[in-house]
């Protein structure tokens, strides 16, 4: 029984919330500011009323949801509106007919949250605005279009003034999809509603926002699994490779034998200083002309009357190396940046230690992007 009890109030116990500091600091200011402002032009605009009928105590937590999840759908400016409106005039109505505060409060929150459902305008403090007036005994509609409707439309307006000033769209912005349509995405709209309607229940985020979500999920992931990865784990670690005096002939039959596209040249302190491609067969010796390759490479092998032609006359150099500490993350651009597939890799002291061939980097990245196996909950 400890053992239970203490496992449900570590059940109780709340969460970090993901927010840095200066986030915290710029929400907190715009909310206190939105309410001095709101707060003091209804007191103005009511003639400094004696009653407390001049504001209501949820808009304070509307300037919450406004400046702290601005891209909440609870948050926008619909909801808000439309919500308080709802609530205001359910409130009141349920204080004409109802005398007694109970029943009047009660039957306020039943009638108003089905209705703020159907019009999908679901706004928390909505519902405390329909408390407020059956709890007061409110029975004026007029206090439907002041407090509740100025100080709605003002507080919302310097959301999206104070929002935007400080770098954050209010509303967010929609953005159409410029994928191109040749481009299967991974994930689809029709994902993402189901994934959204799998809960069967509302929740604080909106559709763009589980995409970008789901996105940096998935960066975040891929980052990480590369970035523990080395390219001492991914490579060859006993590659073939030759010298500039080798003679071509030599070279192509190490290739033809092992079966393998790229040779690293070193020197005699075993650094790499080129590399030898079947692409530098092709190209470097003009024998990528589909007329009668095979006859044209035999010719080209051969001494003719000259000395053997060597792997120094047209291996490519200097050569893209990658350490063997290095990160696989850090392969990617120096296979997207070259023309060869292929990796010589250097230890500290800049010497050979293997190699690693882009099919061996596409396989690592295959293991680390293909979905886990698994059952959703």
């Amino acid at each position: 029984m400890p053992a239970l009890l203490r496992h449900w109030f570590d059940s109780l116990r709340p969460k970090s919330l993901a927010i840095a500091r200066p986030e915290m600091l710029r929400a907190t200011l715009g909310a206190t500011l939105s309410v001095l402002i709101v707060s003091s032009l209804s007191l103005y605009l009511s003639d400094f009323a004696h009653t407390h009928h001049w504001l209501v105590a949820s808009l304070a937590a509307s300037a919450l949801l406004i400046f702290l999840v601005p891209t909440s759908p609870l948050a926008q400016p619909w909801n808000i509106v439309l919500g308080n409106l709802v609530g205001a005039l359910t409130g009141i109505t349920c204080a004409v007919l109802l005398p007694h505060p109970i029943a009047a409060i009660t039957m306020a929150v039943c009638v108003a949250m089905p209705i703020m459902l159907a019009l999908r305008c679901v706004h928390p403090p909505s519902l405390a605005m329909a408390v407020f007036p059956a709890l007061n005994g409110i029975q004026n509609y007029d206090f439907v279009l002041f407090p509740v409707l100025f100080d709605s439309c003002v507080l919302i307006l310097l959301g999206m003034l104070y929002n935007r000033l400080t770098g954050v769209a209010y509303p967010p912005v929609h953005k159409p999809a410029t994928r191109p349509a040749a481009t299967p995405a991974r994930f689809t709209d029709q994902d993402y509603d189901a994934a959204l309607s799998h809960y069967n229940q509302t929740l604080n985020i909106s559709h763009d926002d589980l995409e970008k979500l789901v996105s940096y999920v998935h960066q975040s992931a891929f980052r990480r699994n590369l970035g523990t990865r080395r390219c001492s784990t991914l490579m060859n670690d006993a590659p073939l490779s030759c010298q500039v005096s080798t003679p071509l002939q030599q070279a192509w039959d190490m290739m033809r034998e092992r079966k393998i596209k790229a040779l690293p040249v070193l020197d005699q302190n075993k650094h790499v200083i080129g590399i030898l491609a079947l692409s530098d067969f092709l190209q470097r010796a003009g024998l990528d002309q589909p007329d009668n390759l095979r006859q044209r490479l035999k010719r080209f092998l051969s001494p003719r009357q000259r000395a053997a032609p060597t792997v120094a006359e047209i291996m490519t150099t200097p050569a893209v190396t990658a350490n063997a500490n290095w990160s696989v993350a850090e392969l990617i651009p120096l296979f997207s940046q070259g023309r060869h597939r292929h990796m010589p890799v250097v230890n500290d002291h800049k010497e050979l230690v293997g190699m690693i061939t882009q099919s061996d980097l596409m396989l690592e990245l295959f293991r680390i992007l293909q979905p886990a196996r698994g059952k959703p909950d």
